[in-house]
């Protein structure tokens, strides 16, 4: 049987052991996490500068849902100078 003092030194370097297992984990998921952390930061103002665009783009072509207001303006200015025409010509032939 073991002397008391090894059994003791083997309990302490299980301890120790322990202890140093236990820090590793602790690290390396403390590391995880400010990389989860500093990604998602990345991600956020990614994200931002993706709104900003998107914006700007939809206040750069707002005009164009104006387009089919000016068509269907253009084609009644046509249709009325058709018609104007029309009746200057009638009356011209008179």
């Amino acid at each position: 049987m073991a002397p008391p003092e090894e059994s003791q030194g083997g309990l302490m370097s299980g301890w120790v052991i322990g202890w140093i297992v236990g820090t590793v984990v602790v690290v390396v998921v403390v590391v995880l996490l400010l990389l989860m952390i500093r990604g998602a930061a990345r991600a956020a103002s990614k994200a931002e500068a993706i709104v900003e665009a998107l914006v700007e783009s939809e206040r750069n072509t707002a005009p164009l849902w104006a387009v089919d207001t000016t068509n269907q303006v253009a084609g009644r200015i046509v249709a009325a100078a058709t018609a104007a025409r029309e009746h200057l010509a009638s009356k011209a032939e008179v």
